[in-house]
């Protein structure tokens, strides 16, 4: 799953509806090939009279950075809910003019919401759904008419393979670390610090051993070609 293929396949559906074949579609996304400043200077001329598509210019749609969140933290994966707003501007005196667009911003908003509303990109994401706040409006920007258009969908991630969780035991200050896989490595660490094989205090595991009193011995267990697994813990 990419988030950034998920904002792109938003602005190529955009591109590809007749409602938008003289409104030009942003991705706000700084990369090497563009910086910010470069990206709203488009914008800003898209705006204006100097730049246009097709002949026309004064509205433009960019899709925004993509936000994601869980309200089901007890599902595996984890599931998640997409949302992306796509910010609609137009340069009224531009755009009503000979050369403009002719097409209100309230108008395009409503285009945006009708175009992906329902619609499944498939591969990067679940179907498409109108945010409840489906168009808010934008005064901060002097000038220009503003109007956010929320969608969302879900995600639903896959589980990634994790190490079973060894098992520690003490007697008599011995500590004993076992693991269900007995391929794995295990790793612990006896000063509270993270057990794995790049932490500066974790020691790999290959016989049983003696352990300080009130000593706090963590271990984890590494599988290949998995996650580590949770860290198990013993207080002596």
């Amino acid at each position: 799953m990419s988030l950034q293929r998920f904002q792109l396949d938003i602005a190529a559906r955009l591109q590809s509806a007749a409602a938008f074949e003289n409104v030009p579609v942003f991705i706000l996304r700084p990369r090497a090939a563009l910086t910010a400043a470069e990206i709203q200077d488009k914008i800003n001329a898209s705006l204006g009279a100097l730049s246009a598509q097709n002949g026309k210019s004064g509205l433009c749609a960019t899709v925004m950075m993509p936000a994601v969140s869980t309200k089901q933290q007890e599902l595996p994966g984890p599931y998640l809910r997409l949302a992306c707003k796509v910010r609609v501007q137009e340069n009224v005196i531009v755009n009503m003019g000979p050369n403009g667009t002719q097409i209100a911003c309230e108008d395009a908003a409503i285009s945006v919401a009708q175009t992906l509303h329902l619609w499944t990109p498939g591969g990067t994401a679940g179907i498409l759904r109108a945010s409840e706040e489906t168009i808010t409006a934008d005064a901060t920007f002097e000038g220009r008419v503003t109007y956010d258009v929320g969608v969302e969908s879900e995600l639903d991630l896959p589980c990634l393979a994790k190490s079973p969780l060894p098992s520690l035991s003490a007697s008599g200050g011995i500590v004993t670390i076992t693991c269900a896989d007995p391929e794995a490595a295990i790793y612990y660490t006896t000063d509270g610090s993270m057990p794995w094989a790049g932490g500066g205090g974790a020691v790999l595991y290959t016989a049983p051993f003696a352990a300080g009193e009130r000593a706090l011995v963590r271990g984890a267990a590494f599988s290949s070609g998995e996650l580590g697994s949770d860290v198990a813990w013993l207080a002596l």
